[in-house]
């Protein structure tokens, strides 16, 4: 069953320690960095007239595809006959996903006065409970994860026919429950698709811009910073944004690049400032967004790093997701903190090729009868691995599932250590 409600109340964030607030003032994972003079180029050509030209005065960077992306999708909104808007992220939500929906449906509800519905796939991570607060004119409709396609129906008959759907931080239909992206999303008069994940075309000829019109930035580090550049093109002044649209733009920035760390161009850094200039706290936000670690979460954590193994070059790092730490996550599931554990093994992929000598780390999850595969790196593309294997991302962070085929879930590892071990090697790393 479906839990809809409006999030205007207040809740008790808890003291933080003797020094801060209980709560904020105001207010998962993009390419890591490759140390190369083609890297640094792109970095000194950000000069401060496209700075200027980014965050909450329009597009990043100067891009007439997106300035036109961006004024289409304005016109929309801006349209007198568009009453029932519905936001959405992806399944599995990240503070990414959760911050784009949150800033894009309170802006939303500031710009049109409507109210907005935000879906959100699966329960909401009590790490972002702290959001709610203040979220005005929207109300959080939490529906069950991986939703089915056949319930498309029940779905569109539950929540009727909404004018205008808008998909943010999620890349392909397929990261988006089932049931809502054909029971409602395709049903909508108007569609719009926010992303910073790259386009992909498929040989079939299809694409990944599933949304009448699309606005895909791939040099944002975050979903959220595309958020930040509709606020003056809807009439929005910078300072009259809410505390949870700066909340929610800062947390995904911060979830999405590491608290910066894995940021590879200024535009980052710049918007980041922009925020804290509107008054976010950035330590109090780190703590939030970043910290604030429940024990059953740190106890998956340290199984998941106790459980690192390597290649026999020590290139690749990889961890498989075994019962040990299947119970541990359902130990923090019982307590409320699922998708928090999900996030804290992912994030333990993330910090692998910061081992030294470590190139790609990754983490496995059985899955029926397949393998599914988190991947990270710290100079190697491998998104080209991803896609091979039908999954894709960005060029040091990607996804994808193997069937095992009569294969054990080892000797599929092991074939997929082989194949990055071998495309470092290509790229010469």
């Amino acid at each position: 069953m479906d839990i809809k409600f409006n999030a205007t109340g207040k809740i008790n964030l808890g003291k933080l320690n003797e020094q801060q607030a209980t709560k904020p003032e105001v207010a998962t994972q993009q390419e890591r960095p490759n140390y190369n003079q083609g890297s640094l180029d792109k970095m000194a050509s950000f000069n401060r007239s496209m700075v200027k030209q980014v965050s909450f005065g329009g597009w990043s960077p100067e891009s007439k595809e997106n300035e036109q992306a961006i004024k289409d999708m304005v016109k929309v909104i801006k349209d007198p006959s568009i009453e029932r808007i519905a936001v959405s992220g992806h399944q599995s939500p990240d503070g990414d996903s959760i911050g784009s929906c949150f800033a894009c449906a309170s802006m939303l509800h500031q710009a049109t006065g409507k109210t907005v519905d935000c879906f959100i796939f699966g329960p909401l991570p009590k790490r972002y409970d702290f959001l709610r607060e203040g979220l005005e004119g929207v109300n959080i409709v939490e529906t069950r994860p991986n939703g089915d396609a056949k319930f498309a129906d029940k779905m569109a008959e539950r929540h009727g026919k909404y004018d205008l759907c808008v998909s943010v931080d999620a890349s392909k239909p397929g990261m988006i429950a089932q049931d809502y992206f054909q029971g409602v999303y395709q049903q909508a008069d108007h569609k719009l698709k926010i992303d910073h994940h790259p386009y992909e075309k498929y040989e079939d000829g299809t694409d990944n811009n599933f949304g009448d019109i699309n606005l895909v930035d791939p040099s944002c580090g975050a979903a959220t910073q595309l958020m930040m550049q509709f606020a003056e093109p809807l009439g929005i002044e910078p300072k009259e944004l809410s505390k949870t649209f700066n909340n929610a733009v800062y947390t995904g920035l911060l979830t999405d690049t590491g608290g910066l760390k894995f940021s590879q161009n200024v535009l980052p850094f710049t918007d980041a400032a922009k925020l804290i200039e509107n008054g976010v706290n950035n330590r109090e936000m780190q703590h939030f967004a970043l910290g604030n670690t429940p024990q059953c979460v740190l106890k998956v954590e340290n199984l998941a790093n106790s459980k690192i193994r390597y290649s026999e070059s020590g290139k690749i790092a990889y961890m498989v997701e075994d019962k040990e730490i299947a119970d541990a996550k359902k130990a923090a599931k019982a307590e409320g903190y699922f998708q928090e554990a999900k996030d804290a093994i992912k994030g333990v992929a993330g910090s692998m090729p910061e081992i030294q000598g470590v190139e790609i780390g990754f983490k496995v999850s059985p899955w029926k009868d397949k393998a599914s595969f988190s991947i990270r790196s710290l100079h190697a593309d491998v998104s080209e691995l991803a896609r091979r294997h039908g999954g894709g991302g960005h060029e040091n962070a990607a996804a994808f599932s193997v069937d095992l085929n009569g294969r054990t879930l080892e000797q599929a590892v092991q074939d997929v250590v082989k194949e990055a071990e071998a495309e470092a090697e290509k790229q010469g790393y």
